[in-house]
């Protein structure tokens, strides 16, 4: 893999032009390469390329009141679940590849906390909600390796829901990370 223009050049490209290398973070870059002659600025930085090998991102929610107390929620109905990551039977989502996700739940709480797991550490709690019903949302920006799994549980009463779906947990990869690759 290269990872800069003259890599490129030294493997035969001649034609000046935009190309993808491997920039610096294992992450891609999108540069322009200028291979005339006497030029020493040969490479030009346009920004990043969004490479995934696959697409990751998925959208459940509840139709009823959950009583599942002290295990990951399970959800009912899957608006969207591509790459198939989330499943919704057992609440626990799956990293499939290595990189950056991003998660949020909405729900309507009563008289309960709200835990979010990664591979069964618990690394966020809301406080303590007391005794009426309350919309509660968490949001958070994870780096997962390939395996890891994240989750939510309540800890109390119950999670209100009903046919309005109240309750939504939605995440999707914002950036894999690039595994590493010998320049040829």
């Amino acid at each position: 893999m290269p990872t800069s223009c003259s890599d490129l050049q030294r493997m035969g490209y001649k034609l000046s032009g935009f190309y993808s290398i491997k920039g610096s973070k294992k992450k891609m870059e999108m540069v322009y390469c200028d291979f005339y002659p006497n030029r020493n600025d040969k490479q030009k930085t346009i920004g990043y390329a969004d490479i995934k090998s696959a697409p990751v991102y998925f959208h459940v929610q509840r139709n009823t009141t959950s009583r599942t107390i002290n295990s990951p929620i399970p959800f009912e109905f899957a608006r969207v679940n591509e790459g198939n990551t989330m499943n919704i039977t057992s609440g626990k989502f799956t990293a499939p590849l290595t990189g950056i996700y991003f998660f949020s739940i909405t729900g309507i709480w009563y008289n309960t906390n709200l835990r979010f797991y990664l591979n069964g550490n618990s690394f966020w709690r809301s406080a303590g909600i007391g005794s009426s019903s309350v919309s509660l949302t968490f949001q958070s920006v994870l780096n997962l390796k390939k395996g890891d799994q994240i989750w939510v549980q309540i800890e109390g009463n119950y999670l209100a829901d009903d046919s309005n779906h109240y309750t939504h947990f939605t995440g999707l990869m914002l950036e894999e990370q690039l595994a590493d690759f010998a320049i040829s």
